[in-house]
């Protein structure tokens, strides 16, 4: 396994401790093979698809490593609506940012505008999307194979037993890769999937109320339920109950599913390490700005959780904070971040 070790934020400004030798004055800012000097003072952009704790983490994360090297973050979010998307990225381009990182609501209909930035000359970190190219950088958590993962657990959980699938809205391309990755996997392994619904509004009401007609419609034959993320978990695993018991298999390990597999209400989520996103993101846009190149995909991997490892969980919250630390490493001809 051929690794790359990229760390960033090592102990740099040792010099700005000592105020009578800089005269209150900032240290420069290193080239330490992550920023460098023609970061200080830069603007960054980030367009935001929809307001979520995880974007915010994710900028959290990507401010504080920017700002260890004198650049901002300046934030924006569509809530889930791509023309206001389009007008927040008009409004960044007009701020002179050095970088563009975007994660559209709509890839198609940000084409144009991401045209607009390179048009500028400025280059595009991508946040899982492959549509509307080309990108100096896309960072794109590995949903798929956690999705393959998921339909093998459900398999080795009901054997032949009735399954049913709870899928994310299809204009989010991130969902589409999850679902292909989930579809594919439970049809290699034969699982035996007999209804399907997609929670439209990404809510916990709107997957009990699937999850509630599944239960009318199959009763205790039921054995198990795929879900896309962990909202749509929290809100199949409340209308468990009278003897309608399936196994819930999810992804994105939040804070709030964690009860609810050590009550055993869950079976397993997927975590995805969102601070290494963030991390990755910042990575690649100060490799931009400081005329570095990077894999044209950076890969995040997720890590399975249950009850043999749910006891260690750490909120991502508390993740904010971790050290800004890249590794990269090539696993079947793609690059991935390491985790752990």
């Amino acid at each position: 396994m051929k690794r790359l070790m990229l760390t960033g934020l090592a102990a740099m400004l040792a010099l700005s401790a000592c105020g009578a030798d800089t005269g209150g004055a900032a240290a420069p800012v290193p080239d330490d093979g992550v920023g460098c000097a023609e970061a200080q003072g830069k603007n960054v952009g980030f367009s935001q698809p929809l307001a979520d704790p995880n974007f915010q983490v994710l900028e959290q994360v990507v401010a504080k490593a920017l700002s260890k090297y004198g650049a901002t973050l300046k934030p924006v979010n569509a809530n889930l609506d791509p023309g206001k998307q389009i007008s927040d990225i008009q409004a960044l381009l007009q701020q002179q940012i050095a970088v563009l990182i975007a994660n559209p609501v709509d890839p198609n209909a940000t084409k144009p505008v991401f045209d607009q930035a390179r048009q500028r000359q400025i280059p595009i970190v991508a946040l899982d999307t492959e549509i509307g190219g080309p990108f100096f950088s896309t960072i794109k958590d590995d949903v798929t194979q956690a999705a393959m993962q998921g339909a093998e657990i459900l398999k080795e959980a009901v054997g032949d037993g009735k399954v049913a699938a709870m899928y994310g809205p299809p204009f989010a391309e991130l969902l589409n890769w999850e679902k292909a990755g989930f579809d594919q996997a439970a049809k290699s392994h034969g699982l035996n999937v007999v209804d399907t619904g997609v929670n439209q509004e990404i809510t916990p009401a709107k997957a009990k109320q699937l999850t509630d007609a599944w239960k009318q419609k199959h009763g205790a034959d039921l054995k198990g339920i795929w879900t896309f993320n962990d909202v749509s978990a929290i809100g199949a695993a409340s209308s468990v109950g009278d003897g309608f018991t399936p196994v819930i298999v999810s992804i994105n390990g939040q804070p709030d599913v964690v009860p609810l597999i050590e009550a055993g209400k869950v079976l397993a989520t997927f975590s995805v390490p969102y601070e290494k996103t963030g991390q990755a993101m910042a990575y690649a846009a100060l490799a931009a700005i400081c005329g570095r190149q990077v894999p044209q995909t950076i890969h995040i991997p997720t890590q399975r959780l249950d009850k043999s490892n749910v006891a260690s969980y750490k909120p991502l919250q508390e993740r904010v904070n971790d050290p800004f630390k890249i590794t990269l490493e090539e696993r079947d001809g793609k690059t991935y971040v390491k985790v752990g």
